[in-house]
């Protein structure tokens, strides 16, 4: 069996034997989604991608016995200036779909998505014989390749490109949606072909193209390859009229000469190098199948130089919601990836935000334009224009909506947190933070009871009040942060003063005796509803926690009950946003419990949201990227947290999770963590500091606690609670009495009925 070891555990500096003990190739394949017939639609399908190109297979819902490949390419959007606000000026468009056709009526078909080498494997047996095919998106290409292996009749069988209008879908399905407001189509696309080569080129009103171009290889006559190619001039600031056609023909040329042996090996070499930066076992092989899935999901949308992930990533489906919504989709989309080690996947986000300051500060009216800085929602592909509506006037009948920067910015904060770089700290966080927050330090006013409030203010998604939960959890938040931030940074800056008393003199949180805490004054959680915007305070800020705050631990557990016990408004997130709320009071079996509710599977005929087969989350139909994502965060959730100055080890683990391990998952303070339980019992922890920083743990251990690692390393044990000082790249092993035989994690035994859970069987 071949072994490799996660990439936590290779360190020369390391005295202890921590390892991971894996055959990778095998764990994984037994993760893969896998059908036993055709894929229905795209909540069935099989998926890969590469970060920017993606492409989803299942059967045709217009030319029967067909499969159909849909073609993506994330940064594919229109650019208009008009309809900004109805969602069709900055939207995602289409781009068509690749068809297969047999020769003969299909039979039977297998499908297997191979997590481990990022590719869809299938084989068709039809009435003229069989077709085999593979489908992968090389990393770092700009391609979409498609093997076929045919026996019999089915060397007949035959692809075809059919090219879908660029227009907005928000417009081609609810035209009647926005009133008042008249959609211009882009011009019709134009066809053409070249020394073999097909290509479809789609003119957009506002400027500019994108061209999709494909051709097929005949290696012999039983073996052929199709190459997909799409090129988008304007994402690649290029802006000029009608050149996409040729650069979609070069590109797609080049491809036809290029080894596809040497693009598969590198594409393999980037993934096998991507699933062992960390690893995650928990003892449910559904939900660890579906962890690792969500993490070939993130990867195949994103990469470090990729764009930001929309709510449907590479993989385009029709939909009235096709741009980035941050209200909370895009704070979830990107809220697994740096616990579990993956921060250069989430740094496009960051780099947006970095990159488009000067929109942020235009956002607001002129009057705040010198301090302050926000964004409002949707926005289009890399950009952050968005005006949001600001006043200092406490008795304004206009709400301000202002959920979008500040949450992003903790999502900014938390980031840098793994890292701790503080040159980026400095130069960019800590003045965006600044601006983000100083638009609270404008708005609050102080009452005649002497506290500060927040004037009338949205609630997402519920509804408007004064002093909104929300908008008080995240201002005491940002001047937290500030604070602690100008504190490590040294600087004197002249708002300290104002931000001290802003935190001392804050108006409580609206609580209504009998549902908790309140959407805001006046206003109780009176309505089934999805978003726990009301509720950050406990998750995901951390001010409201049981370790600091153990008298108000009574007021947010009533708070969390009903805001799940109101039902009707049954949404994927709804039960994610409830998992990781009971996981941060250290509720492992409400946590549970709300995780497996969010993955319950129904019938996708049924217009209700769903997670389907392959894990891609409807929404009424729609696809939405980040709630899956979120249910992976659970899992994490219940394994591992910091905040406050604490990581907790096993914070959150459900009554009869026994075993449970985890390697170099992420804790604030740049610090990597592995652990292992068995027998319900933590066995050892080992920690490693990337940064130097203090490092407070609560492992749950009993007794002394012994410490292997360098002898500048040392322990201090209070309250239970452990003080580590370890320099930069040093770790240690914690573990309680004797000593155990092996610091070793291994992948767990699983029974095969357990084994690809996900996916369409008929077992």
């Amino acid at each position: 069996m071949a072994l490799a070891l996660c990439q936590c555990c290779l360190s020369a500096q390391t005295p202890s034997a921590v390892r991971v003990e894996i055959d990778w190739a095998d764990y994984m394949a037994r993760q893969d989604p896998v059908w036993d017939r055709l894929p229905a639609d795209y909540f069935e399908g099989a998926f890969v991608g590469n970060g920017l190109f993606g492409a989803i297979l299942f059967q045709d819902d217009v030319k029967p016995n067909t499969l159909r490949l849909e073609i993506g390419r994330s940064d594919v959007y229109d650019h208009r200036t008009d309809g900004t606000r109805l969602g069709h000026a900055k939207i995602r468009l289409p781009i068509g779909q690749l068809l297969l056709t047999p020769a003969g009526k299909i039979l039977k078909a297998n499908l297997r998505t191979d997590l481990w080498n990022a590719e869809i494997r299938g084989d068709l047996k039809t009435t003229a014989g069989t077709v085999s095919f593979r489908c992968f998106v090389p990393s770092g290409q700009e391609v979409i390749v498609l093997n076929l292996k045919t026996t019999g009749g089915e060397d007949r069988a035959e692809c075809v490109l059919r090219p879908q209008q660029g227009d907005s879908q928000r417009h081609v399905l609810r035209p009647l949606r926005d009133k008042g407001f008249v959609y211009v189509p882009n011009p019709p696309w134009r066809t053409g072909k070249t020394n073999g080569m097909e290509v479809v080129t789609q003119p957009l009103l506002a400027g500019s193209d994108y061209s999709t171009a494909w051709t097929e290889v005949v290696e012999s006559k039983h073996s052929r390859r199709i190459l997909v190619t799409v090129a988008n001039p304007y994402a690649a600031n290029t802006n000029r009229a009608f050149v996409s056609k040729s650069a979609a023909l070069e590109v797609l040329e080049g491809y036809r000469k290029k080894s596809v042996v040497q693009m598969e090996s590198a594409h393999r070499a980037w993934w096998h190098a991507f699933y062992p930066a960390s690893f995650v076992s928990v003892p449910e092989a559904r939900l660890e199948s579906f962890y690792w899935i969500q993490l070939y999901k993130l990867a195949s949308a994103t990469r470090a130089d990729g764009p930001v992930i929309d709510l449907m990533g590479p993989w385009f489906k029709p939909s009235i919601w096709a741009a980035l919504w941050m209200n909370l989709n895009v704070q979830l989309t990107y809220s697994t990836l740096g616990m579990a080690n993956h921060l250069d996947l989430a740094d496009p986000l960051f780099r947006l935000i970095e990159r488009h300051q000067d929109q942020l500060a235009a956002n607001v009216p002129e009057s705040f334009r010198s301090d302050c800085s926000a964004v409002a929602n949707p926005v289009g592909w890399d950009e952050l224009s968005a005006p949001v509506f600001l006043t200092v006037e406490t008795n304004s009948p206009q709400a301000m909506n202002l959920i979008v920067l500040p949450w992003l910015m903790r999502e900014f904060y938390q980031h840098n947190q793994f890292s701790m770089d503080e040159t980026r700290l400095r130069d960019t966080i800590y003045p965006l933070l600044r601006r983000t927050f100083n638009v609270y330090l404008r708005i609050l006013h102080l009452g005649e009871d002497g506290r500060y409030h927040v004037p009338y203010t949205y609630s997402d998604e519920y509804g408007n009040a004064p002093d909104t939960s929300l908008n008080l959890a995240l201002a005491k938040w940002g001047f937290q942060v500030l604070i602690a931030t100008a504190q490590r940074l040294q600087i004197a800056d002249p708002l300290l003063p104002r931000w001290r008393e802003l935190l001392a003199k804050m108006a409580d949180y609206p609580v209504d005796p009998a549902t908790g805490i309140m959407i805001g004054d006046g206003v109780p959680f009176a309505k089934t509803h999805r978003h726990y915007s009301h509720l950050f305070a406990i998750w995901p800020l951390g001010l409201m926690n049981a370790d600091s705050q153990p008298d108000q631990l009574s007021l947010m557990r009533q708070s969390i009950q009903h805001f799940t016990g109101l039902t009707g408004d049954n949404c994927m997130f709804k039960y994610t946003g409830a998992s990781s709320l009971w996981a941060a009071l250290g509720d492992g079996d409400n946590a549970l419990k709300w995780l497996d509710r969010s993955l319950e599977i129904l019938p996708l005929k049924v217009p209700v949201p769903t997670v389907g087969p392959n894990t891609l989350y409807s929404e009424n139909g729609w696809p939405t990227f980040e709630s899956p994502v979120a249910a992976s965060r659970n899992i994490l959730d219940m394994l591992l947290q910091s905040g406050s100055g604490t990581i907790r080890v096993f914070p959150a683990l459900p009554t009869g999770w026994r075993d449970a391990a985890f390697c170099h998952l992420r804790a604030e303070g740049a610090f990597l963590v592995s652990a292992l339980r068995q027998a319900g019992k933590t066995r050892w922890v080992e920690v490693e500091s990337l940064a130097g920083e203090p490092c407070v743990i609560q492992t749950g251990f009993e007794g002394a606690i012994r410490l292997e690692g360098p002898k500048t390393a040392s322990l201090r044990q209070r309250e239970g609670l452990i003080e580590l000082t370890l320099k930069r790249g040093e770790r240690v092993v914690l573990y309680t009495g004797e000593r155990p035989k092996s610091f070793v994690v291994q992948a767990p035994a699983v029974q095969a009925l357990e084994q690809n859970q996900w996916g369409v069987r008929s077992r």
